[in-house]
């Protein structure tokens, strides 16, 4: 039955949320059950079903999840009705501690209302944490967050008061925000940081200057974007490409600039002749005249003008 599976989430809450204070007007509520038992027109067994039918509707509420404390409290006053009522023991008994079962549930409902409209920036943050992974990326700060949600739960199911969440919610959308940056410039970015500090560890700040200058500027303004807009997914496509793309092009200069260091009398000529040949190639295509007795520099000025000229037919 549906109570029985809010028990079973219920003893999951309890470990979470300790030894928390009771909510105000808890004793009140058992009071009230007491006096109502002496006078009420419906037997246990009745009760104990309108209890049941609570704690179904407790449960598609997630009471246990907004209101842990009360639901608590209710599942242990039902769980008592139908212990009493087991023992044959007076039906007052089993009414008072029904009817205390039926008014906590009630009160709980109420509560995780008022807990869902109050939190809601959170809930919705919390969701987009879900939905782009941050469990899997970031378990530590992600279970820092999720502490953090439920121990403002904790406080305002104590206080009853909204007003008392409003500093600590703050703080927690604030860690949220942090977390949802991180993720998405992990997914994002990742690749492309590697890229660069393996280019750094290999020198390329004193072989490479400009492109890798060009490089790292570009991931710096995708990792502003990211900082400042996470969701903003056109734009970050955009800049995340032009960083991928500069740090590609720094890794092919790197690779060039290396061969050439590396290289010695008896490759340097094949190293020049290949390069002159990938001018060539591209004239050939063109069908060009042959002009590799030109500077090279004279060569693909010319190369260029012929392609403008091709693209303006």
């Amino acid at each position: 039955m549906q109570y029985r599976v809010l028990l079973t989430l219920i003893s999951a809450a309890a470990l979470v949320s300790g030894c928390a204070s009771q909510p105000k007007g808890l004793d009140q509520i058992r009071e009230e059950a007491d006096r109502a038992a002496l006078v009420t027109a419906s037997s246990g067994a009745t009760l104990i079903k309108d209890a049941e039918s609570r704690a179904a509707d407790a449960s598609a509420q997630e009471t246990y999840r907004f209101a842990p404390v009360l639901t608590r409290e209710a599942m242990a006053s039902l769980e008592e009705a139908r212990e009493v009522q087991s023992k044959g023991k007076t039906d007052d008994a089993v009414r008072s501690q029904a009817l205390a079962a039926i008014a906590t549930f009630d009160r709980a409902i109420a509560h995780t209302s008022i807990a869902r409209e109050t939190l809601a920036p959170a809930l919705a943050h919390l969701e987009v944490l879900n939905a782009i992974g941050s469990p899997a990326y970031f378990p530590t700060g992600y279970q820092k967050v999720s502490e953090s949600f439920d121990g403002i739960i904790r406080v305002l199911e104590q206080t009853g008061a909204p007003a008392s969440t409003a500093q600590s919610q703050h703080q927690l959308l604030t860690a949220m925000h942090d977390l949802e940056v991180e993720t998405i410039g992990f997914i994002n970015l990742q690749e492309i940081r590697t890229t660069l500090d393996n280019l750094q560890e290999a020198g390329a700040q004193k072989l490479i200057p400009q492109s890798y200058a060009v490089a790292r500027s570009a991931l710096a303004a995708a990792e502003d974007l990211i900082a400042t807009s996470p969701r903003a997914e056109g734009g970050i496509a955009t800049l995340r490409e032009r960083a991928l793309n500069s740090a590609s092009h720094a890794q092919v200069i790197m690779a060039m600039v290396n061969e050439i260091l590396n290289a010695n009398p008896d490759s340097a000529e094949s190293l020049v002749l290949r390069t002159e040949r990938w001018l060539y190639n591209i004239g050939t295509a063109l069908k060009f005249p042959d002009i590799r007795h030109l500077p090279m520099d004279e060569q693909s000025r010319q190369l260029a003008d012929g392609v403008e000229e091709l693209l303006q037919r």
